[in-house]
């Protein structure tokens, strides 16, 4: 019998079994995890220590946690009530060590498994805190519960002691709220203790707009419906923030929190090379909280406005290009389509009323389809500004919206492209661009005017009106003196920007205060009888209302709580003409023209007479070709003579520094750069960068360094090279000197990932791990997409 075939296959089976069963009851000590067993019947525990250990599986119920300095360690989340019964999700991170042989209650253990049995414990320790306390003192992160976490740590410990854990820490990452129940929850309470909504308001952003310009304009008798507006209103100056990127400031203002907060810090997802767009957002924008509390809202052609977050406002176009399509609800969207003002419809004699050109030239441009040439520009920018003004006007008519908020940021693309010949005439500026674009900026604020002036037949008597630019613009002789034309040209912007409101809740004033762009939203709040949020830095102005008093009795740390993510399933920004259309209004620099050379026109101009101007002008553009055949030395004579005959022009200096940069004579490089830099040369700031960048591209890091510590002495203020050279100077292991340089960038622009990322290399080289993930985990909230910081925050943690 026992010799038999099955006999030996059944006792191989069996024994093979057995093994396996021992197998799995064996377990080795680990200097990573921590092994228990846990007895299913009384709660016994048997710890993995030193030695193999066996836990079989019938009579042990198992448990892996990760070690950390000898204890065990494991994350979870619990669900508790406030002291108003809203829902509240809370992270906590919790590490301990099994003290005793028993845990007790070993079945609910067994049935529930682990997660569950902590749940259930941690859950009731903390709720004897969080139970007592007030919804906004859970979620704000400076509260007394936030600041008092060691007491908390004290109950949990003590509440885990009785099921036989010690816990040696405990520590909360994150709280959160149901969005809909504490939305309903600050409803009420507004229903029990505000009043209702005093009145509508009407925000007209004319993007760019400056004091300086607007004073020029209003001399000539250009914008009367402005003036009649600052005439029975109040005025300002708005102070902004640096850097001065639309999506960046224009959110600012609309979201009325920091960039840091609110996420939208630049024109492009760089991850993803596509326009950002809403789906960054981390912050609800004005026409968001007014839907919430129940103000209807319809916003127009607003940065950061697409796709829409509320299911319930109106949303149409977004800047820089009119999106079909690109409107909600979806209701509303053949209604819109009527009103649209498609770009082929736009003839000679519409922009005829703007530039000073022929036929013939309006004829060749549109021939040409050259999405950089100023006239295409132009009238892409009239089809859209008719087309957001025509919906947006039809839109409030049909639907009487509380909160109304149009942008209007064809004069910003304006500025850029025809604020050289803006009159007087300068020298230097060619004669033909001259003819044909000098009353271009004066026309079309003009056109703006008048379309405000239309919305002023429209509005209710109990529209508070605020027209506001989020920035100012160069002009006077300061202005620019060159067109874009591929190079990024934010450094034309500047502060302060204009704030201009009117309203019979308005105190009219003619003293010009000076306002915060983070104060807009908190008065527009106050005037829809909403309270402002703590995390808001701005406040209501005051000094601007006239029988408004802002709300206090409700208090709401941020208006984040109450929404999710934006609408999907909806148009979004064709990526290739969005940053096309940047690039030909100067927000963006065109890479496929670095170090692009600058040719002149052939035309007279002073102080040197016409026909030395034309040689001049001639040499230059000479030298430019015989660079691009590669006949550096005849480029280099070319410039040579053309420096001769025009020594105080910057042009052909800038020029024939990129051929001895070609040539490799980099310290000749430098001083002709210089040198053109000495004489005015435009957009200087962003030259510096640019040379810096080619220097560090071409692995010389040193002269990079070089010529932009003589950028910053010219100018100290600037974001951009302060943030290049601390990066290049951290590249070099320069930390004492790139240090300081990071944190300046960092004081000047709060939402730069490139210096938040310095910084933390800085700090995490010294083995300051807790001062480098709070500078890395700052930025991973700006820029999620980071998957190199994210490994690099993983490294750190594991060395706290």
């Amino acid at each position: 019998m026992y010799r038999s075939k099955p006999f030996r296959a059944i006792a191989l089976l069996a024994g093979m079994a057995a093994l396996m069963y021992l197998i799995m009851s064996m377990f080795l000590p680990s200097s990573r995890r921590l092994i228990v067993g846990v007895n299913k019947s009384n709660g016994r525990v048997r710890i993995v220590g030193n030695h193999l250990t066996l836990l079989p599986p019938h009579e042990f119920y198992r448990l892996s946690f990760e070690k950390r300095d000898g204890s065990a360690q494991r994350d979870g989340l619990i669900q508790i009530l406030s002291k108003e019964n809203v829902p509240v999700t809370i992270n906590y991170r919790l590490r301990f060590s099994i003290v005793g042989d028993r845990l007790e209650d070993a079945r609910t253990l067994v049935r529930s498994g682990w997660n569950g049995w902590i749940r259930a414990r941690v859950a009731e320790a903390v709720s004897a805190v969080a139970r007592q306390v007030p919804i906004e003192e859970l979620l704000s992160p400076t509260s007394q519960f936030a600041t008092r976490r060691d007491v908390l740590r004290n109950i949990v410990a003590a509440h885990l002691a009785r099921a036989g854990l010690k816990v040696t820490a405990f520590e909360i990452s994150r709280i959160e709220a149901d969005h809909k129940a504490l939305l309903e929850t600050k409803r009420a309470e507004l229903r029990r203790s505000a009043r209702g909504t005093v009145g509508r308001v009407a925000i007209f952003a004319i993007d760019g707009a400056d004091w300086d310009l607007l004073t020029e304009l209003g001399y000539d008798d250009r914008i009367p419906n402005l003036q009649a507006l600052m005439r029975n209103g109040a005025i300002g100056s708005l102070q902004t923030i640096q850097p001065t990127v639309s999506p960046l400031v224009w959110t600012s203002l609309a979201t009325g929190v920091t960039p840091d907060r609110h996420g939208m810090i630049d024109f492009i997802d760089r991850s993803k090379n596509a326009p950002m767009d809403a789906r960054r957002l981390r912050a609800p924008a004005l026409w968001n909280i007014a839907e919430a509390f129940g103000r209807h809202a319809m916003v127009v052609n607003w940065w950061s406005d697409w796709p829409p977050q509320s299911t319930s406002a109106t949303v149409f176009d977004t800047p820089v290009q009119l999106v079909h399509g690109a409107t909600y609800p979806e209701a509303i969207a053949s209604r819109a389509r009527q009103h649209e003002v498609p770009v082929e419809t736009i003839g000679y004699a519409h922009v005829r009323r703007f530039l000073n050109i022929t036929q013939q030239e309006y004829d060749e441009a549109v021939k040409s389809g050259n999405p950089s040439d100023p006239i295409n520009v132009f009238r892409n920018v009239l089809a859209k500004t008719w087309s957001d003004h025509r919906v947006a006007m039809d839109l409030y008519q049909q639907q009487l919206p509380t909160v109304t908020m149009v942008g209007y940021d064809g004069t910003d693309v304006v500025n850029h492209l025809f604020a050289p010949y803006h009159p007087p005439y300068r020298e230097g500026i060619g004669q033909v661009a001259y003819r044909r674009y000098w009353p271009a900026v004066a026309n079309y604020y003009a056109e703006i005017d008048r379309l405000l002036g239309e919305w002023m037949q429209v509005l209710t008597d109990d529209t508070t009106v605020i027209v506001v630019s989020a920035h100012g613009f160069r002009w006077g002789e300061n202005r620019p003196r060159l067109s874009p034309a591929g190079r990024a040209s934010i450094s034309d912007h500047r502060n302060p920007g204009v704030f201009i409101a009117y309203g019979s809740h308005v105190a009219p004033s003619r003293v010009g205060h000076a306002i915060s762009i983070y104060d807009i939203v908190p008065t527009a709040l106050a005037i829809l009888g909403l309270p402002k949020a703590v995390e808001m830095p701005g406040q209501p102005a005051t000094w601007l209302l006239r029988d408004v008093t802002p709300v206090e009795s409700v208090r709401i740390v941020s208006y984040s709580e109450f929404f999710d993510r934006a609408v999907g399933g909806v148009p979004t920004l064709d990526a290739k003409q969005y940053i096309q259309a940047l690039q030909a209004i100067g927000h963006l620099i065109d890479p496929s023209r670095p170090l692009t050379p600058v040719f002149e026109e052939q035309e007279a101009s002073r102080p040197i007479p016409p026909e030395q101007w034309g040689a001049y002008a001639h040499l230059n553009n000479t030298a430019i070709e015989l660079r691009k055949q590669g006949k550096l030395q005849e480029s280099t004579d070319a410039f040579q003579k053309a420096i001769e005959l025009n020594p105080t022009r910057p042009i052909p200096y800038l020029n024939m520094a990129m051929v001895m940069l070609d040539r490799q004579q980099y310290s000749v490089a430098d001083d002709l750069f210089m040198a053109a830099v000495s004489r005015n040369m435009p957009n200087a700031e962003q030259w510096f960068i640019d040379f810096g960048a080619y220097y560090r591209d071409h692995n010389m890091p040193s002269r990079a360094i070089s010529l932009l510590y003589r950028g910053r002495q010219i100018f100290p203020q600037s974001y951009a090279i302060a943030a290049n050279l601390g990066s290049a100077l951290s590249e070099m292991n320069r930390y004492g000197e790139g240090l300081p340089e990071l944190e300046r960038a960092l004081s000047l622009q709060p939402s730069s990932t490139l210096a938040l990322n310095n910084l933390g290399t800085f700090y995490a080289k010294r083995n300051d791990y807790s001062r480098a993930l709070d500078f890395w985990n700052r930025s991973l909230t700006i820029d999620a997409a980071q998957p190199q910081v994210r490994a690099a925050v993983s490294a750190a943690r594991t060395r706290l």
